[in-house]
C-alpha cells in the first residue's frame, strides 16, 4: 500500500511537472495580459462588430470555470460585485454596444507578482466611453487583477477594478498609450 502512495505521488508529480507552465515574461505573461487586457480587450473602436463579451475576452477569463471574485465600482447596473465571469461579463455588453468607441490609456502603477500557479498584477489606466447619444464619459481608474495558471495559460479569477470621472481634457494626451507596461 505505501508502494502504491509512494508511485501515485511520483505520478501525480510527474504529471505536474510535464504540464506546460505559464509564462513567466513576454506577451503570455500575467503583465503583458493585464496591459493588453485593457487596450485591447475593453477597448472598441469605431465599426467594430457587437462587443460579445464570451468572444472579445476568452483570452482573459476561464470560460468554462467561471468562479471568481470580480468587483469594479464603474460597472454598469446595480450590482458591482459579481461571483461569475459569465454574469460579469454580460453586463458589460450593452454599455460597450452604446458606445462608438471605448478608448484606453495605461498611467501608472504597473506592476506584476509572478508564481507558477498564481499571480497579482496591478496597472493604472484612463478610459473615455464616446457614447452613440453623444455623451462623452472619461474616467481614471486603477485595476488589480489575480490569475490561475491554467491549462489554456493565465486566467483572471479576481478583479478589483475602480473608477473615478474626469474631465476629458485631463486625459486626452494619455489615451492610447501604453505607458511603461509591456
Amino acid at each position: 500500500m505505501k508502494t502504491t502512495l509512494v508511485m501515485l505521488a511520483m505520478l501525480m508529480a510527474g504529471s505536474s511537472l510535464s504540464a506546460a507552465p505559464c509564462a513567466q515574461s513576454g506577451p503570455d505573461s500575467p503583465g503583458a495580459l493585464h496591459a493588453d487586457w485593457i487596450m485591447e480587450g475593453w477597448e472598441r473602436r469605431e465599426g467594430d462588430p457587437d462587443f460579445v463579451f464570451e468572444e472579445k475576452m476568452a483570452r482573459y477569463y476561464d470560460l468554462q470555470d467561471t468562479r471568481g471574485v470580480f468587483y469594479d465600482n464603474f460597472a454598469p447596473g446595480q450590482a458591482q460585485l459579481f461571483r461569475d465571469t459569465a454574469v460579469y461579463g454580460k453586463n458589460w455588453e450593452d454599455l460597450q454596444n452604446a458606445a462608438g468607441s471605448v478608448l484606453h490609456g495605461l498611467t501608472e502603477a504597473n506592476e506584476a507578482l509572478v508564481g507558477d500557479a498564481v499571480a497579482s498584477t496591478t496597472l493604472g489606466f484612463v478610459g473615455q466611453i464616446n457614447r452613440l447619444d453623444g455623451e462623452v464619459i472619461a474616467f481614471d481608474g486603477r485595476s488589480q487583477l489575480g490569475w490561475a495558471c491554467t491549462g489554456e495559460g493565465w486566467k483572471i479569477r479576481h478583479e478589483l477594478n475602480y473608477a473615478w470621472i474626469v474631465d476629458p481634457k485631463e486625459i486626452a494626451d494619455t489615451l492610447g498609450q501604453r505607458g511603461t507596461a509591456q
